[in-house]
């Protein structure tokens, strides 16, 4: 840009420097809110995948000893616990 103090800048010339950093600020701020708008969605997220995991856990202790993953029984009750329904 330089030293504009000698000459007066027209408004087409003011437009043009001052644009690049108003939306450069503008969407620095909007990517900040939009990643602090996804906290509360990512935490919920992680405590429905603890649940999950918690209850297939406990659910498949007692339950299905020769099998090495979760019955689709046992996960769609681990959901729907989860859920609250």
């Amino acid at each position: 840009m330089g030293d504009h103090s000698s000459h007066q800048l027209t408004p087409r010339e003011m437009v043009r420097a001052h644009a690049y950093p108003v939306l450069a600020a503008l969407s620095s701020l909007s990517l900040v809110a939009i990643a602090l708008l996804q906290i509360p969605g990512a935490v919920k997220a992680h405590r429905y995948n603890l649940c999950i995991d918690e209850q297939v856990k406990l659910r498949q202790a007692g339950n299905l000893s020769g099998q090495d993953g979760p019955g689709k029984l046992i996960y769609l009750k681990a959901v729907q616990h989860c859920e609250g329904l």
